[in-house]
């Protein structure tokens, strides 16, 4: 599994729980849930874009 999938089901998941737990109302759980959920999976996307132009190694030795 790629590591995008598996966030995804996680953001998924949590926000799922959450709704059912903090909402009662139909319409009030669906646009929680959209909030949890593009938050999550929105957030994790754009910290990934902008930590694409770091390297992911340690520096390279000075020969």
């Amino acid at each position: 599994m790629s590591h995008f999938l598996l966030m995804v089901v996680y953001a998924l998941l949590v926000s799922l729980f959450f709704t059912l737990l903090w909402r009662r109302e139909r319409k009030a759980q669906i646009k929680l849930f959209l909030q949890l959920f593009l938050g999550m999976a929105g957030g994790g996307l754009l910290v990934a874009y902008l930590m694409y132009p770091f390297p992911a190694g340690p520096p390279a030795p000075i020969p």
